[in-house]
């Protein structure tokens, strides 16, 4: 994202832009901007008014990243909105999440880039450096994201500091947020940018937009089995999967509804398979936005690591998230409501994209009890 706010030049200078890269891209910012934020940001014998002229613009972007980022992203885009009502926000994103935040009413404009399609990046770039970008923000911290924030040529770029960066990302920032040695998951570490720049503090909000999905039955709980995880070693067995959904089913004569994109599809199929009960398998058959409808029309959502947990917090369903692999420190869902489960072994969390233990024993042996013991609860609560 690329977040723009205002500095005063010497001699000849007017007031000129400055900006953020990793989720959207500002015109125009009328909130003050203060010399606090100024001095944590601009180079020594810069000087920043606390004004901001209304007729200048003021820009921010965002790097493509995974589904889950696009989605913890949207507090800190709520907030930055709101401290700087009167930007114009651009996001960069990959086409495939731009079907999840499209029409968002913090976000202005959208630039679609597919980073896997190589003729993209020359076209890109040049487009990227049209805009003359004076501050550039990076929430992704990988090196795909520092070689956007570094080719956009603003100068100052603002990132995370050296510590929680990744692939060298921190040698493309010139100004970071300070060290955090307790950071917390996603959405708490994207908000420290909004404290940074001074945003009116506020409760977390997403504002997710979605297709608004047929609600259940009466007396039926609509229970969503997300299956799917983009990497290897999050993912947990169809058996367990199947267990869970024949207690759901006979214990609440729950509606589950089993979901995951298109390559998860032969999943489900033996989730089904393998259940005793009817289930709903909904695997590559609705859009970002239908699925989003449907997670918010449940009263609970089970699910690995992956985008889809990170909808179901951002539209207030519970959640039961099953973590091994993954740090449930760092991308955990958001919020006390939300469970995690965990088989504690020595490797985990690894945070690996594969497994190289024998067995994959954090999520072999996490047992579906454990899961249905937290998914009685929320769904005996209140």
């Amino acid at each position: 994202m690329i977040l723009q706010a205002l500095w005063w030049g010497s001699g000849a200078d007017r007031w000129r832009r400055i900006v953020p890269i990793a989720p959207p891209h500002f015109k125009g910012l009328s909130a003050p901007w203060s010399a606090r934020v100024a001095e944590r940001i601009l180079s020594p014998g810069r000087r920043l008014r606390h004004h901001a002229d209304p007729g200048r613009a003021h820009r921010p972007r965002q790097a493509r990243r995974a589904l889950g980022d696009v989605v913890n992203s949207l507090p800190f885009v709520q907030r930055l909105r709101a401290g700087y009502p009167r930007a114009e926000l651009t996001w960069i994103i990959g086409p495939a999440a731009h079907g999840l935040v499209s029409g968002h009413r913090a976000i202005d404009r959208f630039l679609l880039f597919d980073a896997r399609d190589r003729s993209r990046w020359r076209p890109f770039l040049a487009e990227l450096r049209a805009q003359r970008f004076e501050l550039v923000i990076d929430l992704q911290r990988i090196l795909k994201s520092g070689v956007i924030t570094r080719a956009s040529g603003a100068p100052h770029r603002l990132g995370f500091d050296r510590a929680r960066c990744k692939e060298g990302s921190w040698l493309f920032t010139n100004a970071k947020v300070p060290p955090n040695a307790s950071p917390g998951v996603t959405v708490a570490q994207y908000l420290e940018f909004a404290d940074f720049l001074e945003c009116p503090p506020a409760a977390p909000s997403w504002e997710l937009p979605f297709e608004p999905f047929p609600r259940s039955a009466p007396g039926r709980p609509r229970v969503i089995v997300n299956v799917g995880a983009t990497k290897l070693a999050n993912r947990w067995y169809a058996d367990a999967w199947a267990r869970v959904c024949d207690a759901l089913v006979r214990e609440f004569d729950a509606e589950v509804h089993l979901t995951g994109g298109p390559s998860d599809r032969d999943e489900t199929a033996e989730v089904a398979r393998l259940a005793s009960v009817p289930l709903v398998d909904q695997a590559g058959k609705l859009s970002l936005k239908q699925s989003a409808g449907l997670i918010a029309s449940a009263r609970l959502f089970i699910g690995c690591d992956t985008g889809p947990l990170h909808i179901a917090a951002a539209v207030g369903t519970p959640c039961v998230a099953l973590f091994g692999a993954a740090d449930p420190r760092r991308t955990g869902p958001f919020g006390p409501e939300h469970a995690v489960v965990t088989h504690p072994v020595a490797c985990s969390p690894c945070r690996r994209r594969e497994c190289n233990v024998a067995g994959h024993p954090c999520m072999a042996d996490l047992a579906p009890e454990r899961v249905l013991e937290r998914a009685r609860a929320a769904l005996a609560a209140p």
